[in-house]
């Protein structure tokens, strides 16, 4: 049942979205990293989305031992605010260091206000230089003034899932 809600889910965002655009904030890390120390250990680190700040860029530390020979990137979405519960997308890119984005994938929350862990294929075209791009794209139209607000842990690579 699950697997046919996310096929459901694909087949609306693909046939009805168009191309999002990939917003990128001003400079390389325009959104300030936050610790909530309640919900989290300490050294564990937020960074969060928003509609005013849609990307985060996360550079590739050249110590990362399994970056090239990852099949997946895992994304955990630790908070969500969205109380009108709007469709979040997120868009996850690779950016090399001459910056050419590299379209890894997409997943979507469900329901729009529920965290969890996401992993997406690195279809191999991850390298230990660049970085990894993970945009929000809102699919409803969405009132500026609504508070919506992701957080995110530190992105991670798997070799298998």
């Amino acid at each position: 049942m699950g697997s046919c809600i996310c096929l459901i889910l694909v087949l609306c965002f693909s046939s009805n979205c168009g191309t999002p655009k990939l917003v990128e904030p001003s400079n390389a890390n325009a959104i300030k990293p936050v610790t909530n120390n309640n919900a989290l250990k300490s050294d564990e680190t937020l960074y969060y989305l928003d509609l005013s700040n849609p990307s985060i860029r996360q550079p590739i530390e050249p110590t990362t031992d399994n970056v090239e020979t990852a099949r997946f990137v895992q994304v955990e979405v630790a908070e969500v605010l969205n109380p009108k519960k709007y469709a979040l997308t997120f868009e996850v890119h690779y950016q090399s260091e001459s910056n050419t984005k590299i379209y890894l994938g997409t997943f979507s929350l469900y329901p729009a206000d529920n965290p969890g862990k996401f992993i997406v294929p690195t279809q191999g075209n991850v390298k230990k230089e660049g970085a990894i791009v993970l945009s929000l794209v809102m699919v409803d139209k969405v009132d500026v003034t609504a508070p919506v607000k992701v957080g995110v842990k530190r992105i991670k690579f798997l070799k298998e899932q």
